[in-house]
């Protein structure tokens, strides 16, 4: 059984519910809705649409941190279970603009889920555990949001800038040529 544990990366319940109305879903889900939420989102948006997406993985990540009680722990795992099938799903189709080696990192990931959740369903599941299906789904949605691409420039931007003695005014020339490396490094 989990206990209440929040982190500075869990998203605030008021946030979820505000996001949630970006999405058209209501404010005030009940159990079975929310259940279905995550899934319906992914589905509609084809995985295709990064801040809708983003607040349905938050929000199963969200419900699995917070799940207290057996009863509760099971709505979190089902909820994050459906939203894994439904990317899983989505990834299987032709329409998803999403480059092939992500395509098979979130099968594979979506494949963690699924096993990790079928061995809660034979007993008690390690409070570790949701905390580790909760992490993945927060960094599937940074990700999405901030573009992990931009983020590996920026380290390594600012690498070249404390390299060279940490100029001021060389932001966009350590910008470009940190863009150039790690393009370079994706393509080869």
């Amino acid at each position: 059984m989990a206990t209440k544990r929040k982190t500075a990366a869990s998203a605030p319940a008021a946030t979820v519910a505000e996001a949630l109305a970006n999405t058209g879903a209501p404010a005030n889900l009940g159990a079975e809705t929310a259940i279905e939420t995550g899934a319906d989102v992914v589905l509609r948006t084809n995985f295709a649409v990064v801040e809708q997406d983003s607040i349905a993985l938050l929000h199963a990540a969200s419900l699995l941190l917070e799940a207290e009680g057996p009863e509760n722990v099971s709505v979190a795992l089902d909820h994050n279970l459906k939203l894994w099938i439904a990317i899983k799903t989505v990834l299987g189709n032709d329409a998803c603009t999403l480059e092939p080696d992500v395509k098979a990192n979130l099968r594979n990931l979506a494949q963690y889920v699924v096993s990790t959740t079928m061995e809660a369903t034979e007993g008690a599941i390690e409070e570790r555990r949701l905390v580790s299906l909760a992490r993945i789904n927060m960094s599937i949605s940074e990700g999405l949001l901030r573009g992990q691409q931009n983020k590996i420039i920026q380290e390594r931007a600012y690498e070249i800038w404390e390299a060279e003695g940490r100029p001021e005014g060389q932001e966009q020339a350590h910008w470009l040529r940190a863009e150039a490396e790690i393009s370079g490094l994706l393509k080869g």
